[in-house]
């Protein structure tokens, strides 16, 4: 009996994710996976069964990056408001630091199957759902403190957030100049804070 081909699942995963990343889903075909991967179509379809449970654990391995992210970022003992900007920071880094000008790999699912294929649509979803609630548990931290604006409620700002960090992540693959998009982050924090 033959054994089978060893390799490392989590390089070839991070390999198929970035692919995926950069073309989307349904632009990626198992022939560009196999080369990206340097898998035979058997040992790919041994690993992960299907192109598309193949693209079901990229988003999970993207999240789960993002998931340590916002721990490390939006939890903590610094001030609430201070962790947010400095998630904020961290985006514009990121997408300054992205020649490519891929986005996020979660809105860009969302934007590109959420109409046809509903089931990746909401894995994408419930991925940044989470860095939601992450931003809403700051944002209470914050209103307890005093330190929101006047009648903010924590669950309305923190959608506001999402909406900003979709829509950066989106305009950012238009018009990268990355003091714009400073701007515009800036303008968004700006509406959280109590005015003094």
């Amino acid at each position: 009996m033959a054994r089978p081909i060893e390799f490392d699942r989590d390089q070839a995963l991070r390999d198929a994710m970035l692919l995926f990343w950069r073309r989307g889903y349904h632009r990626t075909s198992v022939r560009d996976l196999t080369e990206a991967t340097r898998l035979k179509p058997g040992s790919l379809y041994g690993a992960f069964a299907s192109k598309r449970d193949l693209f079901v654990a990229a988003l999970d391995f993207y999240a789960a990056e993002l998931a340590r992210l916002v721990d490390e970022l939006l939890r903590g003992d610094a001030p609430p408001l201070e962790r947010i900007e400095r998630f904020f920071a961290y985006l514009l880094a990121d997408m300054a630091g992205d020649p490519e000008r891929k986005g996020c790999l979660l809105v860009n699912t969302l934007l590109e199957v959420r109409t046809d294929d509903s089931e990746l649509g909401r894995h994408a979803a419930a991925a940044l759902a989470r860095v939601e609630q992450a931003m809403e548990a700051a944002l209470a931290e914050a209103a307890a403190r005093g330190e929101l604006a006047a009648g903010a409620e924590p669950k309305d700002l923190a959608g506001l957030l999402m909406a900003g960090i979709y829509g950066l992540r989106v305009y950012s693959r238009t018009r990268p100049e990355p003091e714009s998009l400073r701007r515009i982050a800036d303008t968004l924090l700006g509406m959280l804070r109590a005015r003094r």
